[in-house]
């Protein structure tokens, strides 16, 4: 029934938590936060965590920009830690972060097996908002580059998941058709959602089992679910 994949990237194969947190140690310990008054690193992480999300959450809201994203999300992890730092100082944290970042390679579990598996059945293509240069080299670091035809981003598309223009981008620039195609990704509004208001199939990663009130096509907790039905 279906010729093409589109995946999102993070936090969907690349394991976008345990990459990141391997950056904010290397923060961490590269701006002695510590001597700043962040004694407890897990607090730092998991304020990261929380402030990231909320911020992307924004961005696809279209509620801030991403260059407020890119100005205000270690200000605004630092500040409930007691630590206040301006703008030019959050930005020189931010810039170390993205450059940091592409070169992580760890991936979401069984990533590779369902790839290697799906790969000579189906046309395979990224659909990511996240930035086309750092997603590639992502991609290259964790070797899986070679499994995707296309990486669609906001930049290519000139529109950012949930808006359906995106996925009407992806579905034109590969040649696919609305039917035979299928949007994989673990946020439910961005992906899902959004897949939804393009009219395309979807299957929905959620491994935290979050409760929803409109059904994806799929369902799935771990990613070698998707060998069960493709």
């Amino acid at each position: 029934m279906y010729q093409h994949l589109f995946f999102d990237l993070d936090h969907t194969l690349w394991d976008f938590e345990r990459n990141s947190h391997e950056c904010l140690i290397e923060i961490y310990e590269q701006f002695n936060l510590k001597s700043l008054g962040i004694n407890e690193l897990e607090a730092f992480l998991s304020k990261f965590s929380e402030i990231n999300k909320l911020h992307w959450d924004l961005l696809e809201k279209k509620e801030i920009t991403i260059d407020q994203l890119r100005r205000r999300r270690f200000t605004e992890t630092l500040e409930p830690l007691g630590v206040i730092i301006d703008e030019e100082f959050g930005l020189k944290i931010n810039d170390t972060f993205l450059a940091l970042l592409p070169h992580k390679s760890h991936l979401i579990e069984g990533a590779i097996e369902v790839l290697e598996y799906l790969k000579p059945k189906y046309e395979l293509h990224i659909i990511s908002n996240g930035w086309q240069e750092i997603q590639i080299r992502k991609m290259e670091s964790s070797a899986i580059l070679h499994y995707f035809n296309e990486i669609i981003t906001n930049e290519r598309a000139d529109a950012r998941k949930p808006d359906k223009q995106i996925f009407e981008y992806a579905i034109n620039l590969t040649n696919a058709s609305i039917s035979g195609s299928l949007m994989i990704g673990d946020n439910y509004e961005a992906d899902i959602k959004g897949a939804m208001n393009a009219n395309l199939g979807t299957v929905f990663y959620n491994p935290e089992k979050q409760t929803i009130i409109e059904k994806p096509t799929f369902e799935i907790l771990n990613l070698v679910d998707l060998k069960d039905f493709l």
